[in-house]
């Protein structure tokens, strides 16, 4: 085996750690669009669009006005792609967006979800500017689609967000519908698990069954809680039944056959 004196290392390892380091020109661009970014989209989240405008390319600031505003609460960077050399870049966030539900308005409410959103950003008289990359826009992972219809897209570079009410309802689960009670098993836990975004409340209907009593630890769930329905046995009388568990204001319904023998 060869032996390589550790001083001769040294130069090569500090060498490849400056290459990977970016250039002074780099990340003075980097910290110069960062700035804008938050400053643009600060402006969204205060609704100060018209403010927003200063921050907008000239190309692109009839589309600005013309497209619909996302109703944006919270943002935050994830990723800065600087391009030809520091003239251009993209840049991903993560948004916290209000999105309104038409089938179930009345009942759900708006509802809030994380999006990913990419925006193209370039030099212009010296400063970064938000602009519409129609490139970007007509380029999918499925192909190009018809640039009339990337034209009716949000003015953050947002493919429109389809949430329908089935997936909705399937964000409310239990992990169990049955329950069979006898003196080996006298209690029984069903666990229901809240993914929706915002809180739900949890009513028990048709709770009477002779020898059986049902307990909900929690009837309110915020986002991404569980609660726990207790079901114990109490006498010794045999029964058979339905237990109706609602979650609104989905007024969605669960159905828990229980049977005590």
């Amino acid at each position: 085996m060869r032996y390589i004196d550790p001083r001769f290392l040294l130069p090569v390892a500090a060498a490849t750690a400056w290459a990977q380091q970016p250039s002074p020109a780099a990340a003075d661009a980097e910290a110069a669009l960062r700035a804008r970014v938050e400053q643009f989209y600060k402006l969204q989240v205060d609704k100060k669009f018209r403010q927003a405008e200063a921050l907008v390319a000239e190309e692109s600031k009839d589309d600005y006005y013309n497209r619909s505003k996302l109703d944006i609460k919270e943002f935050s960077i994830e990723d800065i792609q600087l391009l030809d050399d520091n003239s251009r870049a993209r840049v991903t966030l993560k948004g916290k967006l209000v999105i309104k539900v038409p089938q179930l308005a009345a009942q759900l409410g708006d509802q809030t979800f994380d999006v990913p959103l990419t925006t193209s950003w370039k030099i212009e008289n010296g400063q970064w500017v938000w602009y519409i990359d129609r490139e970007l826009s007509v380029q999918t992972p499925f192909g190009r689609i018809d640039p009339s219809k990337a034209a009716a897209r949000s003015p953050v570079d947002l493919p429109p967000v389809k949430i329908d009410v089935a997936t909705l309802m399937n964000q409310v689960t239990l992990d169990s519908t049955s329950v069979i009670l006898n003196a080996t098993n006298p209690l029984q836990t069903i666990t229901v698990s809240n993914n929706l975004p915002g809180a739900i409340q949890l009513e028990l209907t048709d709770p009477r069954l002779e020898g059986v009593s049902i307990e909900v630890e929690r009837s309110t769930l915020k986002a991404g809680e569980k609660s726990a329905i207790r079901f114990r046995l109490t006498g010794e009388a045999q029964s058979s039944g339905l237990v109706r568990i609602v979650a609104s204001p989905l007024n969605k319904v669960f159905e828990i056959r229980v049977r005590s023998n």
